[in-house]
């Protein structure tokens, strides 16, 4: 057994230690007030995310109990700065763009933590793939998203930017919401919490999902169940846990390619020579979490957390005779982990902080066959990557005075772990990992300079390590990709009247991993590009009632060098030069109301040498709704109908350059929907 396996297993013991001995130490201890739950989550940190001075934008969870739709990511088109490029292949991941960085979600560019489980699968179907269609909007109480590598709380993956999902824990509440829309589209989730007694509490939440797509083949079905109870031993011990379960079965349209995308009606049927793509999922997680105040200004967290994976997919690229694969990938990971946090004041003025450890352990089995419709022909891979992560990290804010109030964050991440081949028709052989060791550091203030006007700045370092086999191949002898973010932004909250934010960045990547000379198989660290952006948002409350908002993303970036001298300044691919939301929402005392949203998204390469792009489009949505409030303890209704792409515009979310065309996923055209919403 490998030393770090051991010291996993130590660790979840210890803690299901201290779990057992709970009601023993909670006679002894019953004194101290409790830090509100709400302030420390999940790993911990005890300062406000309005107060870092890097760019966070909170997505509440009124956003999520209004979203409508096939998939819960879909609320981040309206934070500043972020895209969804939509493949519309049902239970595959979608991409997430931020700060320039175009691969999160499908692959390792955005961390994303559920209730502090990391999404993120570090050798499964692609570095870093994160699937959100795990979660169910109802339960989530707020997401926060983190811009760049700005967090101690995220290592690995977190280059773009984080996501932090958190369900709700605590509060007595009943909710329904029933959809149905276009295309024999229904979604039922439900979500209630609970106070058991004076100790316990429980918080569950479920979601039904069907969709038989507007495309040929493309129907898609889903069941999420997950469930939290919490117990408050006493005034310093409180514990929780948590499971949650999510199987997923669909069928996929494949792309199609210009010529195809170009005639409306042909858009809908599949490509010449598609097969029978689509795949299915079962995915599983637990964790536990002890909590013990020590004092009034001092929380100790500790956690372990499992996650079980089945992911099965078909699917075919290009648009020949053949060539569809089945991918199999089994996945399993544990992860345990303990913070300090602290909430008190020195020389009378507020410090926060956080600092913790924390070890994580995913081992994934990756089989591979050439197949024909689903069926297979001949296996070409089997192989095991067991990755090992241990983490110590820290932040700490001082409010020295309105004028000043400095942060500092560090991060320290080691990698081990080893890589198995059993390919079949080859000769096994095993690797053990090369040796990454990566520090961050992360500093920055934030000076209230004028009344509701607050100025930040800051410095953040994040990393990248080789993708893939590569971590493990000793003649592949390269260290990680280095990443440094310069950013100043400006806020402005006056009450709920107004808001404005303006944030502006410099992300620069520096020893980018390249195959040196191009396609000699060599690889070192050469490379370095620049991502620049200003990212702005407002909402505007005039009246009660009534809010206009608006977000406006200018991005720009450029090859500084590359082995390939004709990619130097050009731009990279698949990122939209610009980003924009303008909508307005109003209700009136008769709580009827409506909302109208215009989204515009600008024109990006999709070629490296910038000689190919897609002009980007534009698209209106708009809800009307009606609430029946009851009286308390009675029911309350929401009854919405709403459309989307109203104009019924003909665009694409994914285009890529590849095949010899231009390839496009088909983005539903006009869809109508009606909800109701039960409250209680």
């Amino acid at each position: 057994m490998r030393l770090e396996r051991v010291l996993f297993m130590i660790g979840l013991l210890a803690g299901l230690a201290l779990w057992a001995a709970f009601p023993a130490l909670a006679e002894e201890e019953a004194a101290s007030k409790a830090l509100k739950l709400e302030d420390i989550h999940v790993k911990g940190q005890g300062m406000s995310r309005q107060d870092l001075p890097t760019t966070v934008n909170v997505v509440e969870s009124e956003k999520f109990e209004e979203h409508t739709g096939s998939r819960v990511e879909e609320v981040l088109n309206d934070v500043p700065g972020v895209h969804i490029s939509n493949y519309n292949q049902a239970g595959v991941g979608n991409l997430i763009q931020m700060r320039g960085f175009n691969k999160g979600g499908h692959g390792g560019d955005v961390a994303v933590t559920v209730d502090g489980i990391p999404l993120n699968e570090g050798e499964s179907h692609a570095d870093g793939y994160a699937d959100l269609n795990v979660l169910i909007p109802l339960e989530i109480e707020r997401m926060e998203v983190y811009k760049g590598p700005s967090s101690a709380l995220f290592g690995n993956f977190g280059r773009g930017g984080a996501l932090a999902f958190y369900s709700k824990r605590d509060g007595e509440y009943n909710k329904m919401k029933m959809d149905y829309g276009s295309f024999g589209t229904y979604d039922v989730q439900g979500a209630f919490g609970h106070r058991l007694n004076d100790s316990w509490r429980n918080n569950t939440a479920l979601e039904i999902y069907h969709t038989d797509g507007y495309q040929d083949h493309s129907d898609w079905s889903r069941q999420t169940f997950s469930t939290r109870f919490s117990y408050d031993a006493s005034d310093k011990f409180d514990m929780s846990f948590s499971v949650r379960a999510h199987h997923s079965e669909w069928n996929s349209p494949g792309y199609i390619p210009q010529s195809q995308f170009n005639n409306v009606d042909a858009s809908r049927r599949q490509a010449i020579n598609a097969q029978d793509d689509g795949g299915n999922k079962q995915f599983f997680t637990e964790r536990a979490e002890l909590g013990y105040n020590i004092s009034k200004d001092l929380r100790l967290l500790y956690w372990a957390y499992g996650t079980q994976q089945d992911f099965t997919r078909f699917a075919k690229f290009g648009y020949d005779v053949g060539g569809q694969t089945e991918k199999h990938h089994d996945r399993n990971v544990g992860g345990t982990g303990t913070s300090l946090n602290l909430d008190t004041k020195l020389a009378d003025k507020r410090l926060t902080g956080v600092v913790g450890v924390e070890v994580y352990d995913e081992v994934t089995d990756t089989l591979v066959w050439n197949t024909e419709n689903r069926v297979r022909l001949n296996q070409t891979q089997n192989r095991r990557f067991d990755i090992a992560t241990y983490s110590a990290f820290g932040q700490t804010q001082y409010e020295w005075s309105r004028y000043f109030r400095p942060w500092v964050g560090v991060r320290y991440d080691t990698f081990g772990g080893s890589y198995e081949n059993h390919d079949p028709g080859t000769t096994s052989y095993s690797n053990d990992m090369n040796n990454f060791k990566q520090f961050s550091p992360k500093v920055g203030f934030r000076s209230e300079i004028l009344d509701h006007l607050d100025f930040r700045a800051s410095y953040c370092e994040g990393f990248a390590l080789p993708e893939a086999e590569a971590k493990f191949d000793p003649n592949i002898k390269v260290e990680a990709m280095q990443l440094k973010q310069y950013e100043v932004g400006l806020n402005y909250a006056l009450s709920k009247k107004l808001w404005v934010d303006v944030a502006y960045f410099i992300l620069d990547t520096d020893n980018e991993i390249q195959e040196d000379p191009p396609g000699s198989g060599e690889y070192r660290n050469v490379g370095k590009t620049r991502h620049k952006g200003l990212e702005s948002g407002l909402k505007v409350c005039p009246i009660p009632g009534l809010e206009f908002f608006a977000n406006l993303t200018l991005y720009d970036s450029e090859v500084l060098d590359n082995p390939d001298p004709t990619l130097v300044g050009k731009q990279v691919t698949s990122v939209p030069d610009y980003l924009s939301v303008v909508g307005a929402q109003y209700t009136f005392p008769s709580s009827l109301g409506g909302r109208l949203q215009w989204r515009s998204i600008g024109k990006y390469y999709l070629d490296g040498a910038n000689t190919t792009s897609y002009d980007g489009y534009n698209v209106v949505d708009a809800r009307v709704f009606y609430t029946i409030p009851g009286d308390p303890g009675q029911r309350k209704y929401k009854v919405t109908l709403g459309v989307d792409n109203i104009f019924d515009e003909h665009y694409s979310d994914s285009v890529f350059s590849g095949f010899g065309t231009i390839n496009y996923a088909v983005t539903n055209p006009r869809t109508y929907w009606v909800g109701l919403t039960l409250e209680w």
